[in-house]
């Protein structure tokens, strides 16, 4: 994925972007970052860090849920949501997990944009971190949003982000591992916090 949005990159003429990205977008911003130092001008990571994280079951659930979804011919999302509540609760997830439905093609039925078969395969890779140790550094100006109520920047892991960001920041958020949702204004007051000191 880092390498998709270093092609992304390229392609469109960014010059040194700041790379923002949520979860599995932080650790892709986050690997960019040390893959290409001089490509990149900052990061902000939300709620994910430069670790080794199984993913939680929860997310297996959601996948549970969107195959429940495929498996039904729907035509809204009112009517997937019906299906999708019974594997998660909390509305700002199911809007999220909802949002891979679309319809294409002039057909009335919603269809899955995301392949299920290999996110199922890749769940056990995807907490990975490329980096371990070692030289590799990014130089550049780096934000942590870390949402306490969640286990994804452990406070463990505080070492590791120093050494692989020595210029680095870690803004606690009383929220879950959904920062953008749960706490829109404060992440937005972060961001723009941030990227204005730079």
């Amino acid at each position: 994925m880092a390498l998709d949005v270093e092609s992304f990159i390229g392609q469109h003429g960014l010059v040194r972007p700041t790379l923002i990205g949520h979860s599995m977008g932080a650790k892709t911003a986050l690997t960019l970052a040390l893959h290409s130092p001089k490509l990149v001008y900052n990061v902000v990571a939300v709620d994910n860090c430069p670790i080794n994280l199984p993913i939680g079951p929860d997310f297996l659930t959601y996948l549970e849920g969107m195959a429940k979804v495929e498996q039904h011919t729907v035509r809204t999302h009112a009517e997937a949501d019906e299906i999708i509540r019974q594997f998660e609760l909390d509305p700002p997830v199911r809007l999220w997990l909802l949002s891979n439905f679309v319809k294409e093609n002039g057909s009335p039925y919603l269809r899955l944009r995301v392949p299920l078969d290999i996110l199922k395969k890749a769940m056990g890779p995807l907490g990975d971190f490329p980096y371990n140790s070692g030289n590799v550094t990014f130089q550049g100006p780096t934000l942590f949003l870390r949402a306490l109520q969640s286990n994804y920047i452990p406070q463990s892991s505080f070492p590791l982000i120093s050494h692989f960001f020595p210029q680095s920041e870690i803004v606690d958020m009383d929220c879950g591992h959904w920062i953008v949702q749960d706490r829109p204004k404060q992440f937005q007051e972060e961001v723009v916090r941030f990227l204005q000191k730079y």
